[in-house]
């Protein structure tokens, strides 16, 4: 027990500390693979079920749609559960996509680094976009958000989650409402702080998660 116990300390403290550095990040996940779906079960990880259910409640199951930070597929995986069938999985951990690939209903799986902009797709080619656990990693959020707009098809949806703590500091309220001023999406809806990792000592009640949806207007 002592030996988990040292385990969960570890990785809750990398997590605590926001690093956007794509090679550490990358690095982080390559090493958590194996581990990460247990893990995050342990922890009581519910985003990946709550954004399925939240996009679900906005666009028809044949959409084709971005899971944009896949992982090892556990939003993948959400999604099937609530109905879609094409699934295009992106990722910076060679190790997560793997795993990813072995669940084996992705449609296509691509190693990107989220901060390498702009993304390896064309305009418009999606009907709605999930990013889940992710936006901690992204410290250029504007050109982010703009970015998902620009492969989300108008009138499609993106959904996000952002941990509360991050969503204040970097100012969120703000940085999505200068893209309603510029025209790129109108809000949909969001969530009051939910419970993101409530069996973990370090998150617990502490670190919440918002959810955000938004439909594409150009």
């Amino acid at each position: 027990m002592a030996s988990e116990d040292k385990e969960q300390s570890v990785d809750s403290n990398w997590l605590l500390d926001n690093s956007t550095d794509p090679e550490s990040v990358k690095k982080y996940y390559d090493g958590w693979a194996t581990r990460y779906d247990e893990e995050l079960s342990n922890w009581d990880y519910r985003s990946p079920d709550e954004t399925a259910r939240l996009l679900a409640g906005y666009v028809g199951p044949s959409a084709r749609v971005l899971d944009a930070g896949c992982g090892t597929g556990l939003s993948g995986h959400a999604l099937v559960a609530a109905g879609f069938t094409d699934i295009v999985g992106v990722d910076i951990s060679a190790d997560s996509l793997r795993i990813a690939e072995g669940r084996e209903i992705y449609q296509e799986l691509r190693q990107v680094n989220l901060q390498s902009l702009p993304l390896p797709f064309d305009d418009k080619v999606f009907d709605a976009l999930t990013c889940v656990g992710v936006m901690t990693y992204l410290d250029d959020t504007a050109n982010t958000l703009r970015e998902f707009c620009r492969l989300v098809r108008v009138n499609g949806h993106i959904v996000f989650t952002c941990r509360d703590d991050l969503y204040i500091q970097r100012d969120f309220s703000a940085l999505t409402q200068a893209l309603v001023s510029e025209g790129y999406w109108r809000a949909i809806y969001q969530s009051p702080p939910s419970p993101y990792l409530p069996r973990n000592d370090d998150f617990a009640t502490d670190i919440q998660v918002i959810y955000a949806v938004f439909e594409v207007k150009k």
